[in-house]
This record gives structure tokens, sequence and C-alpha cells, in this order.
């Protein structure tokens, strides 16, 4: 994302429904809106266009924001806020895991069948259990989201994209971006989908190197490399709710 850009706000209305989007100034040529998973709308325009200019064509989407609004209100409720403590289910690459929490005085995270077990020196300590289970996440985000990547980013490559640097860290709202240094950013929580959304996203962040918005040569590119990229999008906010 973008460094440290100018928020503001803007009403956006369709018949009698309407809904506050924050706006956000960055150094990008196309105006794009996002409605992520919580229902949040962003705007990310270029930082010196008119704001009526904005409004205009933010309200030309009303009905496509207001569809995903819907759309996200039918989906299932949010996953409970884990608590770290044996017989929770945790997910990891889309297979659900019963989490199962050892004493050890070597602390550290394994899979053994359908359990994950964590290797906990005081089995009560959940903040130590939450930072081994996220620190076992973030090596195997490592190892399969780099090897993802070379087999979904082959079809950017051949139109003419290098080959972008993968930086994988923690983000609060966003499963991934395409940075406007043209790095792909992906979230570490991604690796509790399966591989085939983790695809999804890694395209749809590719086809930014394109297109910087969501517009029609952006869907079409992403059209042609996964046909079926909406089905996969809307399993992955129903999953990683």
């Amino acid at each position: 994302m973008d460094r440290h850009p100018l928020v503001e706000q803007i009403e956006i209305r369709w018949g009698e429904r309407q809904t506050v989007a924050e706006l956000l100034r960055v150094e990008r040529r196309a105006l794009r809106i996002d409605v992520k998973p919580t229902g949040e709308v962003a705007i990310f325009a270029p930082a010196g266009e008119n704001l009526d200019e904005i409004q205009r064509r933010a309200q030309r989407k009303a009905p496509w924001i207001f569809a995903q609004l819907d759309a996200i209100s039918r989906r299932p409720n949010a996953t409970p806020q884990r608590r770290f403590v044996s017989g929770e289910s945790h997910l990891l690459l889309g297979r659900q895991y019963r989490l199962s929490i050892e004493q050890s005085d070597d602390p550290h995270v394994w899979l053994d069948g359908g359990r994950l077990v964590i290797g906990a020196r005081c089995i009560k300590d959940q903040p130590h259990c939450r930072r081994l289970l996220q620190a076992f996440y973030v090596l195997r985000a490592r190892e399969v989201f780099r090897q993802r990547f070379d087999i979904v980013s082959e079809p950017f490559l051949r139109k003419g994209l290098n080959r972008p640097p993968v930086i994988i860290r923690k983000m609060a709202k966003r499963w991934g971006s395409f940075t406007p240094g043209g790095r792909v950013v992906l979230n570490i929580d991604l690796v509790r989908a399966s591989p085939r959304l983790i695809d999804y996203v890694i395209c749809h962040e590719l086809a930014h190197a394109f297109y910087p918005d969501h517009g029609e040569g952006w869907r079409t590119l992403l059209g042609t490399v996964m046909p079926d990229w909406e089905k996969r999008k809307t399993q992955l906010e129903e999953t990683l709710r």
C-alpha cells in the first residue's frame, strides 16, 4: 500500500441506500474502489483528482458497491476469536486441524495427522502459544507462497512482466497488494486458505501490474488467466472471515 495517504470520506448513494467510503489520495494514475470483507469501502484516487470527479465516478459504481455489501451480509458469521486452547479448530492450507497443546521443553509446532500440535513450556500461556503458532504459519507461508507464485506467475511473465519481489507480512485488512514500486505483498494469514485460493490472490495482484484498478482490462486479463476467479474470490471471503 502507498505510504501515509491523506484520508477523507465520501458518501455514495443508490436509491434510498447510502454508505460512507474512505477516500485515500495516493500516487496512482487511476481510481480504484475496494469493498473489504469487513464491509468497509475504500476509494484510492490520484492525489490531484478533483473531488467532484471522484464523487461522480464512485457514484457510477454504486450498484456494484451495494451488490458487494449485500453479498457480504449474506455470508456466515465470522470465525470466533481464537483462545489458543486444546480442542479449537484451526485452518492450514484449507484444511481444518484440531489444536492440541502439549508441554514441551523445546517449544515448537508440528502436524500429527489431523492435529496441529503446539509444544509449549506452559500450556496455559496463551500469548506464548499464539506466538509459536504464528511463527509456524510464517515459515509455511514463505515456503508455500513462493511455490504457488512460481506456478501461477508464468502467464504474466510471458506478457512481459519482470518477476516482482514477493513480500510476506501481516496485513490488517487485505489479503494482498501490488505496490507502486512493483512488489507483490501477501498476507501471512492467507496460509490458512487452500492453494487454489492463494493462487487467486497472487493472480489478482499480478493483474494489477498491468491494470491498477478493477476495471474491464483488469477483469479481462484475470478472467483469461483464471476463468473462475470470481468463484474463488467468494470462497476466500467465506472461508477466512
